[in-house]
């Protein structure tokens, strides 16, 4: 396994808000594109015949003072977040998982590993607000991916 620098993310990670903030030495913050709460709840089964998905809500940002970005205002709970960023590359892996800040606010989400399985793929995760809420920002960054490559010794 192989992490990879600052030159390869840049040519396979698509959608960066502001490569100069996001990335560092070997990791990328990612971005909020949408939230979603959850509408109902969803089936799984062990054969997946009946698999049904939960029906989302798209969560409306509210614009405040600086009409350029609004804010969402999270009660308790979980949601489903879209990053912005896509990992448009199937031969690279990501692990993606909560930015020390993000936790600082009383809210995580769980580490998670991503696999593309084809291009422009969007990635989502699982966000826990704990008991006094969360304020963000749109495309505020709360996940460091930390993305690698297989090396294969033949």
């Amino acid at each position: 396994m192989e992490i990879v620098q600052e030159d390869v993310i840049l040519s396979i990670w698509d959608n960066l808000i502001f490569p100069a903030k996001q990335l560092k030495k070997n990791t990328l913050e990612l971005t909020i594109k949408s939230i979603d709460s959850f509408y109902s709840q969803g089936h799984l089964d062990f054969g997946g015949s009946e698999f049904r998905t939960a029906i989302y809500e798209r969560v409306t940002p509210i614009i405040e003072d600086d009409p350029k970005y609004a804010w969402w205002s999270l009660s308790p709970g979980q949601y489903l977040v879209t990053y912005n960023e896509i990992l448009n590359d199937t031969n690279y892996y990501t692990l993606i998982y909560p930015h020390t800040r993000l936790i600082q606010t009383g809210s995580s989400h769980p580490a998670i590993y991503w696999s593309p399985t084809s291009k422009n793929q969007k990635i989502v995760s699982i966000l826990q607000v704990g008991e006094k809420g969360v304020r963000l920002k749109e495309n505020s960054r709360i996940s460091v991916a930390l993305t690698y490559r297989i090396v294969r010794k033949d």
